[in-house]
């Protein structure tokens, strides 16, 4: 692990045991943050390595809303594959400052905590893989944990 990435396994609420089986690093920069084609046909193919499919489900979400009182942020998701390139490059672009996660296709989103940072611990613990995109939009982390 390294970088300016080192403590993030702390922020998405792993315990002591899980976060010493975790490996995070850097897969894939976006330099400027600009979604391009290649870089993301380069993604789509790492999601094949590690999913075993060509489809994945992504996650986002976008500003909590106040419900009672109560600031609920529910992700938004949606299965796409190479064919979804466009789509993705204006998700991409919409949700700066944001994460996009890349899960596997048959992802089940029912996961109890409105924190996103916890969220991606949750799906981390449970897929064993995920790919994130970083809210600078700079880079994708892949995260894993090792047996």
């Amino acid at each position: 692990m390294g970088g300016s990435w080192e403590g993030f396994l702390n922020v998405i609420g792993l315990n002591k045991d899980i976060r010493q089986k975790a490996d995070l690093r850097v897969l894939i920069k976006f330099p400027l943050a600009e979604p391009k084609t290649d870089l993301l046909l380069s993604l789509i193919d790492y999601i094949t390595g590690i999913y075993g499919s060509e489809k994945c489900t992504i996650l986002w979400w976008y500003e909590p809303s106040c419900i009672n009182g109560k600031n609920i942020s529910n992700p938004y998701t949606r299965i796409i594959s190479k064919y979804d390139l466009k789509y993705l490059q204006g998700l991409w672009e919409r949700t700066a400052g944001d994460y996009i996660l890349f899960l596997p296709e048959e992802f089940n989103s029912k996961i109890d905590t409105n924190d996103e940072e916890d969220f991606i611990g949750v799906c981390l613990t449970k897929y064993s893989n995920l790919l994130l995109k970083t809210p600078d939009a700079n880079e994708v982390l892949y995260l894993r944990l090792n047996e």
